[in-house]
């Protein structure tokens, strides 16, 4: 696991593209796709999305976000399909997308990685590293529940303090960036190379946790 030395941009999105731009992705799985906001912006950024999410409700609404924009560039091919990131290949399979070769980039974004149980967790990395393709990107998200920042990180708001952020209080599973390379190095199909990058919530924010995002590219 590394860090790199490179400022990130300080917003979210603007920071994800460029991850997916550094590597010239071009199709996109967006494993919890929630209320399609990340799946959205990419679409209009030029991206091929395949957006997934197992809420109805969910899917409902970005289903209605793809209607309203459907005579923009891109919007007429944007795939949106009901899976679980634990049942991931199983789930596209059965909903008839086309998996192809593989993805250039697998999202697990919105805080959803650290709700599922450890069995999840693994299955979830096994799916997403396989319909991942070779060159490709796996970028997740982690509330951290140890705030130990003892590996290089990058961060995407340089400007916030760590030391007065408390850890989260939240009925979301607690796991460690020790737990994590556990996770991958057990459960990734392939060889891959990973990058931590750490958002800093503010310090006038109390209880805010901090936020990693784990860059994975594989090998």
């Amino acid at each position: 696991m590394q860090g790199h030395k490179d400022p990130a941009p300080s917003t979210r999105i603007g920071w994800l593209h460029t991850v997916l731009e550094q590597r010239n992705c071009k199709r996109v799985l967006d494993t919890v796709c929630g209320d399609g906001g990340d799946s959205l912006a990419l679409v209009e950024a030029g991206l091929e999305m395949v957006s997934c999410d197992n809420s109805d409700s969910s899917l409902r609404k970005v289903m209605t976000l793809r209607w309203k924009k459907r005579s923009q560039p891109g919007f007429d091919i944007w795939v949106i399909a009901k899976a679980k990131p634990s049942t991931l290949e199983y789930d596209l399979g059965q909903e008839g997308v086309v998996l192809g070769a593989g993805f250039d980039a697998v999202l697990c974004l919105k805080d959803t990685f650290t709700t599922l149980n450890q069995e999840d967790m693994r299955a979830a990395i096994s799916n997403m590293a396989t319909l991942l393709r070779k060159g490709g990107v796996m970028v997740i998200d982690q509330l951290e529940g140890d705030t130990d920042l003892e590996a290089g990180t990058d961060q995407l708001a340089s400007d916030m303090d760590h030391t007065a952020v408390k850890p989260r209080s939240s009925s979301a599973r607690p796991l460690t960036l020790e737990g994590f390379e556990k996770l991958l190095k057990t459960c990734f199909v392939g060889g891959y190379t990973h990058t931590l990058y750490a958002q800093h919530e503010s310090a006038a924010e109390e209880g805010k946790p901090f936020k990693f995002y784990h860059v994975i590219d594989k090998l």
